[in-house]
């Protein structure tokens, strides 16, 4: 480099210095004023800054669901391939995934018509993720509390943007669920109960939640009866292929003793005694299936493979049943 394009360099450098020095002091200078001016609504209006903070930044970003690419359809597909018998703790990360993608050759030549298929199954797992019942009480919980705080949040800052009366009220739709009950007021809109019908809300809301938890026809509570019996059958019948290794076993609940222990050596352990043993579609109640999701996702009931001297003797007993005139 000469001396000249040394100096030149040298030149232009001072000059981004100067003009970012320039634009630091601009922006702290706006900064203080901002402050200041925070400062001084907060004051006269008898609020606190952070509070004047939140209304200003307070807002929702709302955006339309987007399409299915082709890349996300075969990420789903090779997912449900390589990590569908695995713990949690053991499946393949995305980027294991992705290079999988790459290098599989079948996938990357997909007819149209498969492609197709594959987009209804990934918009139906995406479907089931957002409006699909909870595994079980406890994560329900935790949904229905974080749910009801953003949008509490978003009440207020709703009320304080447009000066509107709102409330929400809570409540779980079933006794099993462990579900707690909860109401927000903006201002003294919790004053109406009180002013119209002489019971204070939270009198209002006891009876709310009694009121739900009888209502087992509506179509809501059969949608998530439905969804419960996919999510119980799933768990069920992936048990003993996971067992066994057998990928083509059908769970058989007419037949089970003969279908299932006796040709498969396993055996399905801690059915709750007060839910008939019978396929989860037959299943008739949303308490009863909570109960038995519960112990299934819980491990309390598991599949349990029999050791050949317990095979042996379950054999035994089976066969004494069947020379005795009993139905197996």
């Amino acid at each position: 480099m000469s001396e000249a394009q040394k100096a030149s360099w040298a030149i232009a450098c001072q000059q981004r210095a100067t003009k970012k020095a320039l634009l630091d002091n601009a922006v702290q200078e706006y900064l203080t004023q901002q402050t200041s001016k925070l400062e001084e609504i907060a004051l006269n209006h008898s609020i606190t800054v952070e509070y004047l903070k939140g209304l200003i930044g307070g807002q929702t970003h709302y955006h339309n669901p987007r399409k299915v690419q082709r890349h996300n359809v075969l990420l789903h597909v090779k997912a449900l391939e390589v990590n569908t018998d695995h713990p949690s703790r053991t499946k393949y990360s995305l980027t294991g995934i992705q290079k999988m993608v790459k290098d599989d050759e079948w996938l990357q030549n997909l007819t149209q018509e498969a492609l197709e298929q594959h987009v209804i199954t990934l918009n139906e797992h995406r479907d089931t993720k957002i409006h699909g019942v909870q595994a079980n009480n406890v994560t329900a919980a935790q949904d229905v509390l974080a749910t009801t705080d953003r949008i509490t949040k978003e009440l207020t800052s709703l009320r304080d943007h447009t000066g509107i009366y709102a409330m929400l009220l809570v409540m779980r739709g079933h006794i099993n669920n462990s579900i707690q009950s909860m109401w927000t007021t903006t201002d003294n809109s919790a004053e109406f109960w009180e002013d119209v019908s002489g019971h204070q809300i939270v009198d209002i809301a006891h009876q709310y939640e009694q009121w739900a938890c009888t209502q087992n026809q509506n179509l809501l509570e059969h949608d998530s009866l439905g969804s419960l019996h996919k999510q119980i059958t799933k768990a069920i019948s992936s048990g003993p292929k996971k067992i066994t290794n057998k990928k083509h076993i059908v769970m058989n609940y007419h037949s089970y003793e003969t279908a299932i222990i006796k040709t498969y050596g396993v055996h399905l352990v801690g059915w709750p005694e007060d839910v008939r043993f019978a396929n989860p579609s037959a299943i008739g109640t949303v308490a009863e299936a909570w109960k038995l999701q519960d112990v299934l996702c819980s491990g309390t009931c598991f599949w349990k493979k029999l050791s050949k001297s317990e095979l042996d003797l379950f054999a035994t007993e089976l066969n004494a049943h069947c020379v005795a005139g009993k139905t197996i």
